[in-house]
């Protein structure tokens, strides 16, 4: 984020409200834990005999590949969940699993971001922005915009035969494939929220010799394509798919 790279991650939602300095709330369990989640709404609505469900004011986690219950709150063990008390126990549990149980992660996390971003920055955005600011927006991807902020090396340019293949193929590429490409040459699938003169270092292709039984291959720390000078629509639209539904052909140089 401070160097403006987008990275192709989504966090759960109450990590990012951490993030703000916000409060975490039950609805935020369930981008953590769907099934306790479900499970804590159909307590909450619960009109059954409670002595059946045996709950007590505990959790079970594990640590370590053990597991084991901790109390709520003391004594929990010995303290059925009841018709009276099941919102206390909804609470308390939601605040274990969003708060105490992560406690000592979260504040290494955010005392390491902190020295980075100073956190007013961040507080400025909702949750979803911060999102977008982590690993792009959800957006179909403008190839008008990506060709005009392409550079090329090698023997390439813009009007270069291969180039022009290149992205007469990637036209007719759906939304999921060039999503692919993006991701094989970025490491990320989707564009900046700003769009692609965001992006940085900027989209590269750069050519990688004649041979063209070679499958592209990509740099995706410097978002370097290095394409084989393919001189047929099908050899390229073939071996460029190949590699990007592999994920084959990452390399360092």
């Amino acid at each position: 984020m401070y160097e403006g790279i987008l990275v192709d991650v989504a966090f759960a939602g109450f990590f990012l409200a951490k993030w703000l300095g916000r409060q975490s709330f039950l609805d935020d369990l369930a981008s953590l834990d769907p099934d306790l989640y479900n499970g804590l709404i159909f307590l909450k609505n619960y009109d059954g005999d409670f002595e059946a469900l045996t709950l007590n004011f505990t959790v079970a986690v594990e640590e370590f590949g053990e597991a084991k219950s901790v109390d709520l709150i003391p004594n929990g063990s010995n303290i059925p969940v009841t018709k009276e008390n099941r919102l206390q126990y909804i609470h308390l549990v939601s605040h274990f699993k969003l708060t105490r149980q992560i406690k000592l992660q979260s504040e290494a996390f955010f005392e390491g971001l902190s020295q980075m971003i100073d956190p007013k920055w961040l507080r400025m955005f909702n949750q979803q922005e911060v999102q977008i600011l982590i690993g792009g927006a959800h957006t179909p991807i403008d190839l008008d915009d990506l060709r005009a902020h392409t550079n090329y090396g090698g023997l390439y340019d813009d009007n270069e035969l291969t180039i022009q293949i290149f992205w007469k193929v990637v036209n007719g590429f759906n939304q999921e494939q060039r999503q692919l490409l993006l991701r094989f040459v970025t490491s990320c699938s989707r564009p900046p929220l700003l769009g692609f003169k965001e992006l940085v270092p900027n989209f590269a292709i750069r050519d990688a010799g004649s041979d063209e039984n070679r499958l592209p291959t990509a740099s995706t720390c410097v978002n370097l394509l290095k394409l084989p000078r393919y001189r047929s629509e099908r050899v390229l639209r073939d071996k460029l798919l190949q590699a990007i539904n592999s994920n084959a052909g990452f390399d360092l140089s």
